[in-house]
Protein backbone atom coordinates (compact mmCIF):
# COMPACT_ATOMS: atom_id res chain seq x y z
CA UNK A 1 0.00 0.00 0.00
CA UNK A 2 0.96 3.64 -0.69
CA UNK A 3 -1.00 5.71 1.98
CA UNK A 4 -0.53 9.23 1.80
CA UNK A 5 -0.94 11.28 5.02
CA UNK A 6 -0.91 14.85 5.20
CA UNK A 7 0.72 16.92 8.43
CA UNK A 8 -0.11 20.75 9.44
CA UNK A 9 3.20 22.02 9.84
CA UNK A 10 3.43 25.92 10.71
CA UNK A 11 6.68 27.67 9.84
CA UNK A 12 8.01 31.52 9.99
CA UNK A 13 10.33 31.29 7.85
CA UNK A 14 9.24 32.40 4.05
CA UNK A 15 11.25 30.73 2.27
CA UNK A 16 10.12 27.18 3.57
CA UNK A 17 6.93 28.72 2.38
CA UNK A 18 7.81 29.32 -1.04
CA UNK A 19 9.65 25.89 -1.31
CA UNK A 20 6.87 23.61 -0.20
CA UNK A 21 4.17 25.41 -2.15
CA UNK A 22 5.94 26.32 -5.45
CA UNK A 23 6.83 22.41 -5.63
CA UNK A 24 2.19 22.35 -5.56
CA UNK A 25 1.81 24.86 -8.44
CA UNK A 26 0.75 23.59 -11.81
CA UNK A 27 -0.89 25.71 -14.42
CA UNK A 28 -1.10 25.10 -17.94
CA UNK A 29 1.31 25.33 -20.71
CA UNK A 30 4.36 26.52 -18.55
CA UNK A 31 6.77 25.92 -21.04
CA UNK A 32 5.08 29.48 -23.32
CA UNK A 33 5.95 31.48 -20.30
CA UNK A 34 9.38 30.54 -20.22
CA UNK A 35 10.39 30.85 -23.70
CA UNK A 36 8.55 34.49 -24.46
CA UNK A 37 8.96 36.04 -20.63
CA UNK A 38 13.25 36.11 -21.02
CA UNK A 39 13.24 37.90 -24.07
CA UNK A 40 15.21 41.16 -24.67
CA UNK A 41 12.29 42.37 -27.26
CA UNK A 42 8.96 40.98 -27.37
CA UNK A 43 6.57 40.49 -30.86
CA UNK A 44 3.06 40.64 -30.95
CA UNK A 45 3.16 36.65 -31.15
CA UNK A 46 5.02 37.01 -27.40
CA UNK A 47 2.76 39.15 -25.91
CA UNK A 48 -0.09 37.15 -27.15
CA UNK A 49 1.37 34.00 -25.70
CA UNK A 50 2.43 35.59 -22.41
CA UNK A 51 -1.83 36.99 -21.92
CA UNK A 52 -3.39 33.53 -23.49
CA UNK A 53 -0.93 31.75 -20.70
CA UNK A 54 -1.74 34.11 -18.08
CA UNK A 55 -5.50 33.90 -18.90
CA UNK A 56 -5.50 30.14 -19.12
CA UNK A 57 -6.94 29.32 -22.20
CA UNK A 58 -7.75 31.08 -25.50
CA UNK A 59 -9.11 34.43 -24.65
CA UNK A 60 -12.22 35.69 -25.10
CA UNK A 61 -13.72 38.00 -27.98
CA UNK A 62 -13.82 41.41 -25.74
CA UNK A 63 -10.19 40.17 -24.28
CA UNK A 64 -8.89 39.94 -27.81
CA UNK A 65 -10.01 42.84 -29.05
CA UNK A 66 -8.56 45.09 -25.60
CA UNK A 67 -5.00 42.81 -26.05
CA UNK A 68 -5.29 44.15 -29.77
CA UNK A 69 -5.94 47.54 -29.04
CA UNK A 70 -4.61 48.56 -25.86
CA UNK A 71 -1.39 46.62 -25.57
CA UNK A 72 -0.06 44.83 -28.32
CA UNK A 73 -1.03 48.47 -30.49
CA UNK A 74 1.42 49.49 -28.00
CA UNK A 75 4.45 47.07 -28.81
CA UNK A 76 7.03 49.82 -29.50
CA UNK A 77 6.52 51.45 -26.43
CA UNK A 78 6.33 48.11 -24.43
CA UNK A 79 9.85 47.63 -25.59
CA UNK A 80 10.97 50.92 -24.93
CA UNK A 81 9.55 50.05 -21.28
CA UNK A 82 11.59 47.04 -21.40
CA UNK A 83 14.91 48.08 -22.22
CA UNK A 84 15.20 50.74 -19.83
CA UNK A 85 16.85 50.22 -16.51
CA UNK A 86 14.06 51.23 -14.37
CA UNK A 87 10.17 51.58 -15.12
CA UNK A 88 8.61 54.86 -14.52
CA UNK A 89 5.36 53.95 -13.07
CA UNK A 90 3.99 57.09 -13.53
CA UNK A 91 4.54 57.11 -17.17
CA UNK A 92 3.47 53.27 -16.85
CA UNK A 93 0.16 54.08 -15.53
CA UNK A 94 -0.53 57.05 -18.13
CA UNK A 95 -0.20 54.77 -20.97
CA UNK A 96 -1.61 52.22 -20.29
CA UNK A 97 -4.62 53.76 -18.09
CA UNK A 98 -7.38 52.40 -20.51
CA UNK A 99 -6.51 48.71 -19.53
CA UNK A 100 -9.63 47.53 -18.39
CA UNK A 101 -8.24 44.82 -15.77
CA UNK A 102 -5.97 45.29 -12.95
CA UNK A 103 -4.85 41.83 -13.04
CA UNK A 104 -3.66 42.70 -17.16
CA UNK A 105 -2.05 45.95 -16.47
CA UNK A 106 0.33 44.32 -13.10
CA UNK A 107 0.82 41.68 -16.04
CA UNK A 108 1.96 43.54 -18.50
CA UNK A 109 4.53 45.31 -15.81
CA UNK A 110 5.70 42.09 -14.57
CA UNK A 111 6.21 40.59 -18.27
CA UNK A 112 8.12 44.33 -19.02
CA UNK A 113 10.32 43.53 -15.77
CA UNK A 114 10.09 40.09 -14.24
CA UNK A 115 12.28 40.27 -11.96
CA UNK A 116 11.06 43.60 -9.80
CA UNK A 117 7.33 43.08 -10.40
CA UNK A 118 5.61 39.92 -9.30
CA UNK A 119 2.45 38.51 -10.66
CA UNK A 120 -0.93 39.54 -8.96
CA UNK A 121 -4.46 37.67 -9.12
CA UNK A 122 -7.25 36.67 -6.64
CA UNK A 123 -5.16 33.63 -5.18
CA UNK A 124 -1.66 35.87 -4.67
CA UNK A 125 -4.24 38.47 -2.84
CA UNK A 126 -5.46 35.41 -0.77
CA UNK A 127 -2.94 33.60 0.35
CA UNK A 128 -0.69 37.08 1.31
CA UNK A 129 -4.04 37.96 3.24
CA UNK A 130 -3.78 34.53 5.01
CA UNK A 131 -0.27 34.66 6.23
CA UNK A 132 -0.53 38.16 7.38
CA UNK A 133 -3.36 36.53 9.74
CA UNK A 134 -6.02 38.85 7.83
CA UNK A 135 -9.58 37.67 6.57
CA UNK A 136 -9.28 36.29 2.85
CA UNK A 137 -12.65 34.33 2.82
CA UNK A 138 -13.94 36.49 0.11
CA UNK A 139 -11.13 37.54 -2.16
CA UNK A 140 -12.49 36.37 -5.71
CA UNK A 141 -11.96 38.78 -9.11
CA UNK A 142 -14.85 40.70 -8.28
CA UNK A 143 -15.42 41.13 -5.03
CA UNK A 144 -12.30 44.00 -4.95
CA UNK A 145 -12.86 46.61 -7.52
CA UNK A 146 -9.14 47.73 -9.62
CA UNK A 147 -8.29 50.41 -7.13
CA UNK A 148 -8.23 48.89 -4.37
CA UNK A 149 -5.74 45.76 -6.25
CA UNK A 150 -3.66 48.06 -7.62
CA UNK A 151 -3.33 50.20 -4.09
CA UNK A 152 -3.10 46.40 -2.50
CA UNK A 153 -0.04 45.71 -4.93
CA UNK A 154 1.94 48.82 -4.61
CA UNK A 155 1.70 49.55 -1.00
CA UNK A 156 0.99 45.89 0.64
CA UNK A 157 2.65 43.53 -1.66
CA UNK A 158 5.41 45.12 -3.34
CA UNK A 159 7.02 46.46 -0.31
CA UNK A 160 6.71 42.78 1.25
CA UNK A 161 8.50 41.36 -1.03
CA UNK A 162 11.39 44.04 -1.28
CA UNK A 163 11.46 43.39 2.55
CA UNK A 164 11.88 40.43 2.49
CA UNK A 165 14.76 39.85 -0.17
CA UNK A 166 12.59 37.57 -2.65
CA UNK A 167 15.00 37.23 -5.41
CA UNK A 168 12.58 34.58 -7.01
CA UNK A 169 9.30 36.34 -7.89
CA UNK A 170 8.52 33.44 -10.10
CA UNK A 171 8.77 30.76 -7.08
CA UNK A 172 7.01 33.33 -5.07
CA UNK A 173 4.47 33.15 -7.33
CA UNK A 174 4.21 29.98 -7.92
CA UNK A 175 3.89 29.61 -3.92
CA UNK A 176 1.34 31.96 -3.10
CA UNK A 177 -0.90 31.00 -6.29
CA UNK A 178 -0.82 27.07 -5.08
CA UNK A 179 -1.62 28.49 -1.86
CA UNK A 180 -4.61 30.87 -2.40
CA UNK A 181 -5.96 28.39 -4.56
CA UNK A 182 -5.95 25.70 -1.91
CA UNK A 183 -7.24 27.91 0.36
CA UNK A 184 -10.36 28.61 -2.47
CA UNK A 185 -11.10 24.82 -3.35
CA UNK A 186 -13.47 22.41 -0.96
CA UNK A 187 -13.04 24.23 2.12
CA UNK A 188 -9.59 22.54 2.57
CA UNK A 189 -8.84 25.96 4.57
CA UNK A 190 -10.77 24.10 7.64
CA UNK A 191 -7.00 21.81 7.06
CA UNK A 192 -5.39 24.80 8.66
CA UNK A 193 -7.64 25.40 11.62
Amino acid sequence: MNLVVLKKASSTNLKDFIKTWSKLYTFSNEAIYNKSIVKQTFTKTDIQDLYVWKNGMKLSVLKQKSLDTKIKAKLSIINTFKSNNEIDIDAFRKEFKNLPATVWKIFLLHIIKPYKYPIYDQHIHRAFLFIHNEDWSNISNTSINNKAKEQFYFERYLPFIEANNIKDLKKLDEAFFAFGQFLNTRNYSTLLQ
